[in-house]
């Protein structure tokens, strides 16, 4: 798989199962005008299934309009949409997540300044190694 760099802003507020095991948010990048002179504005559906990096940082730091740079992997996947029919769609699977620009209420929050270095490592810690067997 090819590794993606994406900076943008968050959209919304990210959405996160209540075991962290999965954080949902979508980043939009404004790159340059239109003919008409409208912005042009691109995003990226963003899923991460890292618990430590959903518990720590996202949860904690990231809110709508936040600044975020993501690393990680396209992926195909599928769902029914509201009307029933099947859809198809690419999300950014992230590895690494770095917050550019905290959330203003949130940032306040004792050791949010320090939780990005501590997710990368939770992140580090549970992706497999070559040559290393994943526990069961």
């Amino acid at each position: 798989m090819q590794t993606m760099v994406f900076t943008g802003r968050l959209a919304a507020d990210p959405q996160i199962s209540p075991d962290f095991a999965k954080a949902v948010f979508r980043l939009l990048e404004k790159r340059g005008v239109d003919a008409g002179g409208k912005d042009r504005i691109v995003g990226v559906n963003c899923v991460s299934w890292a618990r430590g990096l959903n518990e720590k940082v996202i949860a904690r730091g990231l809110a709508k309009g936040c600044e975020a740079l993501v690393v990680g992997a396209f992926a195909d996947t599928a769902y029914t949409a509201r009307d029933g029919t099947e859809r198809a769609a690419k999300e950014l699977v992230v590895n690494r997540l770095t917050v550019l620009d905290w959330a203003s209420d949130r940032a306040a929050e004792p050791g949010a300044e320090d939780s990005a270095d501590v997710a990368d490592e939770a992140v580090e810690a549970a992706r497999p190694r070559k040559g290393r067997r994943a526990a069961a």
